[in-house]
């Protein structure tokens, strides 16, 4: 009897000891919970675009007259930031996309450049502008149509 009496005690102690050794790791697992860090968001470009449409004088940008040209771009360029102001103030414009409505592709791509030269300055500081034309037929350059990409 002996025996039988040793081997049970020290196998009680075994189970003993394997669920305190399971109930300590259960707290231990429990007392250190991973925790998620705060990752800071990066900066990058609002995917939705604001579209504003400028009307302007397609016979002024596409003409000769350097002064003529300049005050229409000044115009351009000061009618487009008091719109970008009022829609979304004090976001900086990442990147602009201008569409000269023209019935000639070339006319088009032309007045889209030469308006959008002077939009260095303010909101558009710093933004990447790339010209298109839009065509619309029998229009001799009514408007600039803007898609702008905002900063978030």
């Amino acid at each position: 009897m002996l025996g039988f009496g040793r081997q049970l005690s020290f196998g009680l102690a075994g189970w003993l000891w394997a669920d305190l050794l399971l109930g300590l790791f259960a707290i231990f697992l429990a007392a250190n919970a991973a925790v998620t860090p705060n990752v800071p968001q990066r900066a990058g470009v609002d995917p939705k675009p604001i579209e504003l449409r400028i009307p302007v004088s397609g016979a002024a940008l596409l003409s000769t007259d350097q002064g003529t040209v300049q005050r229409e771009q000044a115009r351009i360029a000061t009618a487009l930031a008091a719109q970008v102001l009022q829609v979304a103030p004090g976001r900086h414009v990442a990147i602009v996309f201008a569409y000269g409505v023209h019935a000639s592709a070339t006319d088009g791509d032309k007045m889209a450049n030469v308006g959008s030269a002077l939009l260095s300055q303010g909101p558009f500081s710093g933004s990447v502008v790339r010209a298109y034309h839009e065509l619309a037929a029998g229009d001799t350059g009514s408007a600039i149509a803007f898609e702008l990409y905002l900063n978030e």
